[in-house]
């Protein structure tokens, strides 16, 4: 059985590029349809309706179609008209091998009386077609006819048609009745019509047996194709076993999760296909973990401090497809962390320079290193050395030596 919803009919308005308001034709013959609904909401200017070949066994939902002037209903279940008085521009009604049977003739006929322009009828196939006065009592009801079962009606068998119509009421109503006692009967006593007769429940069954062996093809082509329907992916949960937060990537994706750089923020780049279309991504930031969803395929990291999700920022680059998550922290302060801490370069020791070595030697005073316990002749010595060292630099700044410039008088 297939249902006529929305997705049905936009497949079917192809030509129109699936759009539905101002859609005025649609064919939907051969679509194992057993019943009529959706229509009047989805497309209320329709003017060409073409629903031959189903299983409809009742007109209902098409009274809103106001502009409806063609439906075609052949080879259905339909056993009585009804409901179509509502659509006013209604031109063209075929029932042609339907169910309309002598005892609800009349009242189908009566309810076309209200399609005022109403034109042309098809009524072969059905069980009141084989009524000897079949045609001129539609003609004689229906005066706004041109034609009956694709012939035109002349004005003389309109005048002939009314002359008679008391007479075929008369006996119409006679058949009625004996047709209708006549299935009763049949159904009190378990009379059932022979196997491949032309029953609502035969049509039904092969209609229903149709539709089974299409809807098997169309699965052996998808799987074929590989474009068949499997079941939807179970996401792994938040927590694992233990419950902890969940740490995967399962799409295998090059990641960066920057949390050191910056105090305030903690930033995650995932490197995402480029020509991914963005509607099957789901990212979801808590204060703890950040949660994408690629393609059916968790990647999931724990976050070293808590964030605010609701000042994240999450975006996309145009021209390689990756995604950048921003995420503030809560406290940037105490959640840094600490700094590595730099070991001090050691140097080599560099040779010092000979005269500046023997002036540290020669002011090295044992006095300085052992305060007042230096003995006697250590004192006597350190006397003498700082003679020794008067002399030397006397010396050094003698007049008569030729490395030392003059002395200028004092002003």
């Amino acid at each position: 059985m297939t249902i006529l919803n929305e997705a049905l009919i936009r497949k079917r308005a192809e030509h129109n590029e699936g759009i539905l308001p101002d859609l005025e034709e649609i064919s939907l013959h051969q679509q194992e349809i057993e019943k009529l609904e959706n229509l009047e909401q989805c497309c209320r200017y329709l003017k060409i309706l073409l629903l031959q070949n189903n299983a409809i066994g009742k007109i209902e939902n098409v009274s809103k179609l106001k502009d409806l002037e063609y439906l075609n209903l052949a080879l259905n279940n339909i056993s009585l008209i009804e409901n179509l008085e509502g659509c006013e521009s209604l031109k063209k009604l075929d029932f042609t091998v339907n169910f309309i049977d002598i005892e609800d003739f009349k009242e189908s006929i009566y309810n076309l009386k209200a399609n005022v322009l109403l034109e042309d009828l098809y009524l072969t196939g059905n069980g009141c077609s084989d009524l000897p006065f079949y045609r001129p009592y539609v003609v004689a009801h229906l005066p706004q006819l041109k034609q009956l079962d694709g012939k035109l009606i002349t004005p003389v068998e309109r005048i002939q048609a009314k002359q008679k119509l008391e007479k075929y009421e008369l006996k119409l109503e006679e058949l009625a009745t004996k047709n209708q006692r006549k299935k009763q009967y049949d159904e009190e006593y378990g009379i059932k019509p022979g196997e491949g007769a032309h029953t609502k429940e035969n049509r039904l069954e092969m209609t229903r047996e149709l539709g089974a062996q299409k809807e098997e093809k169309e699965k052996n082509e998808r799987k074929r194709m590989g474009t068949d329907d499997r079941p939807p992916k179970e996401i792994p949960s938040v927590y694992n076993n233990k419950g902890e937060v969940r740490q995967c990537n399962e799409g295998k994706f090059d990641f960066h999760l920057d949390d050191t750089s910056d105090n305030l923020n903690i930033i995650f780049h995932l490197h995402t296909p480029k020509f991914l279309t963005t509607e099957l991504m789901d990212i979801d930031i808590n204060p703890w973990y950040v949660r994408c969803i690629i393609k059916e395929k968790l990647t999931q990291l724990k976050l070293s401090s808590e964030i605010i999700p609701s000042t994240s920022n999450v975006q996309r680059s145009k021209t390689t497809g990756f995604l950048k998550i921003t995420m503030v922290r809560l406290q940037p302060d105490r959640e840094l962390r600490q700094k590595e801490v730099v070991a001090p370069t050691i140097e080599p020791l560099k040779p010092m320079d000979e005269k500046k070595s023997i002036i540290q030697r020669t002011n090295m005073n044992p006095a300085n290193i052992l305060g007042s316990n230096v003995p006697e002749f250590l004192r006597e010595s350190s006397k003498k050395n700082k003679t020794n060292d008067l002399k030397e630099n006397v010396q050094l700044y003698d007049d008569n030596n030729p490395d030392v410039p003059p002395l200028e008088p004092i002003r």
